[in-house]
């Protein structure tokens, strides 16, 4: 099953609303389906939950029942047969069918068995869920975070999209295909919006990969870091070793001061070690600056010898 429709079956199975949330969450249904006008209410899906959905909630909201037919392809279409029907159907909902163009009427969301919080919205909440179940799509939160709703009508669309926007959901609005689609790529919102429909196994679950996702990329910037420093390591080993052996076969490493050539040994025997190990190593101690400015002077002094040799001929 698709990520979609996970979120789908957890908001179908969100029983006992209470009356206003039952009207609102079928207006949300009705009103974002394939159509809403006097010539045709109705919802197609691929989804037979959803379709069942949208018979129960128009039989609790509108006491109307509507038609189911189910195409060869495995194509569910939910609809309400006759004038009549119809427009039983969109007065329950304030609408007469003569609107020039369809909008969200906030009056549908009464919001009454809210708590004196001000914030609390139930209606709106159930609302957005019908809306999801009609007409959204989330994307697998492993591969991207992208959850849409493709809407016919612009107006409508731009409405939906204030609503989501005044609850601080990040939503945004595009043309694709010439269907308007509101849409939220950021994963806070969507976890957000999630949570407020009531979908709470779906938001953790996107959590729970953000969670993941994040200590993958600390592991992987961590590792990437670590094997930087080893390649700078490994390089900067190489450069000392010729430079050291460069002195040898000069015949200027025998008159090395006696800190340089136990530098100059150990580096030689233990090409791998960093200049802490190195340090550690030396009799007594040094730091690993110490090490490495003995390092530098010693591949100072093997690109000019010569330098060295007067030093040596003059002491």
């Amino acid at each position: 099953m698709s990520f979609s429709s996970d979120i789908k079956d957890e908001l179908i199975k969100i029983e006992n609303m209470p009356p206003c949330c039952t009207h609102a969450m079928a207006y949300g249904m009705l009103l974002f389906g394939r159509s809403f006008s006097l010539g045709d209410i109705s919802l197609m899906t691929d989804n037979e939950s959803v379709a069942e959905k949208y018979l129960s909630l128009a039989d609790r909201a509108c006491n109307i029942s509507a038609e189911l037919n189910v195409s060869p392809a495995g194509k569910y279409t939910a609809f309400f047969d006759g004038d009549e029907n119809r427009k039983k159907v969109l007065s329950v909902f304030s609408c007469t069918g003569t609107e020039r163009t369809l909008r969200i009427d906030r009056g549908n969301l009464t919001n009454d068995a809210a708590d004196n919080d001000e914030n609390t919205s139930c209606c709106d909440a159930a609302f957005l869920r019908g809306v999801f179940l009609s007409c959204g799509t989330a994307s697998d939160p492993n591969k991207s975070y992208h959850l849409e709703f493709v809407v016919s009508y612009k107006t409508l669309s731009l409405d939906l999209m204030k609503l989501l926007n005044d609850y601080g959901i990040k939503a945004k609005h595009m043309v694709r295909r010439y269907v308007n689609v509101i849409y939220i790529k950021d994963s806070e919102s969507i976890e957000e919006l999630l949570t407020m429909m009531g979908a709470h196994i779906s938001a953790m679950e996107i959590m729970n990969i953000k969670i993941y996702k994040d200590v993958r990329n600390l592991t992987n910037r961590r590792n990437n870091f670590e094997n930087a420093n080893l390649s700078r390591t490994v390089f900067a080993s190489f450069d000392q070793v010729s430079a050291i052996r460069k002195l040898k076969s000069d015949g200027v490493f025998s008159v090395l001061p006696d800190d340089l050539k136990q530098i100059a040994t150990l580096r030689i025997d233990n090409p791998d070690a960093s200049l802490r190990e190195i340090g550690e190593m030396c009799e007594p101690k040094m730091s690993r600056s110490a090490v490495n400015h003995r390092l530098k002077k010693l591949m100072s002094i093997s690109e000019n010898p010569e330098k060295e040799e007067e030093k040596i001929d003059e002491q």
